[in-house]
């Protein structure tokens, strides 16, 4: 006979299957000139539009390109003024937390629950990406991302078959043992002990992901800061 699960145990499964099936959110590189941010895991969803909180369009010389927004039923969508390179973007997913015996997590603030509620841990997910276009050296720079996947040793876009290095930063400092999976697939190589990886490129479009937990014990409304780093291309 199984023994049951503790409180502690059960809600630290949940947090594991969350983290598995982790989100994240990019600009969709196959479109023009109107361009998507697309949010979800294996299969985009929809997502308020305000969601997306900071975006940057630059182009191959790094200068920042005027866009003009617009929301539909799916979230966002972006126009360029001139040819993009490179999309940068961060997404605040807002507050999620488990009540009692519930399938799925409310998004709100766990201190917004009625007083009594049966609440388990709260999670704030917060995710990166950046979207290549074409490639240019000053791309091979970390951008100032919390969590970012930096390319290196690359003098043009990865083709399919080649292998990609990878270097991964959390608040500018190399980030060890970490899964980078590609196109939500669930599985991949770790970073080392200096924050890199090498992965291999895909034919087609490319979405390397990377997830970290970050453990709050003081902060009511959020006991874990999930963060999400994404590197978008395609490889022709």
């Amino acid at each position: 006979m199984k023994k049951p699960l503790t409180l502690l145990a059960a809600s630290a499964a949940a947090f594991l299957a969350l983290t598995t099936l982790a989100h994240d959110a990019w600009v969709d590189p196959l479109g023009g000139p109107v361009y998507k941010i697309l949010y979800g895991h294996k299969i985009p969803e929809p997502y308020p539009a305000v969601k997306v909180t900071s975006l940057q369009v630059l182009d191959a010389m790094q200068k920042p390109i005027k866009f003009t927004r617009s929301e539909s039923k799916d979230g966002l969508r972006i126009t360029p003024a001139s040819r993009p390179a490179l999309f940068v973007t961060a997404f605040d997913n807002g507050y999620w937390v488990k009540v009692g015996d519930e399938k799925e997590s409310r998004n709100v603030r766990k201190s917004a629950l009625p007083a009594g509620t049966v609440g388990g841990l709260a999670s704030h997910p917060l995710k990166w990406s950046k979207t290549m276009l074409s490639w240019a050296p000053w791309m091979a720079k970390p951008m100032g991302q919390r969590i970012e996947l930096v390319p290196v040793g690359l003098t043009a876009l990865p083709r399919p078959g080649s292998t990609l290095k990878l270097h991964l930063l959390l608040d500018g400092q190399p980030l060890a043992n970490q899964m980078v999976e590609n196109n939500s697939n669930e599985t991949g190589p770790k970073t080392d002990a200096n924050g890199n990886v090498t992965v291999t490129v895909l034919p087609g479009i490319n979405r390397y992901a990377t997830d970290h937990d970050i453990m709050q014990a003081n902060e009511p409304d959020a006991q874990r800061l999930s963060l999400t780093a994404a590197l978008v291309f395609v490889a022709k």
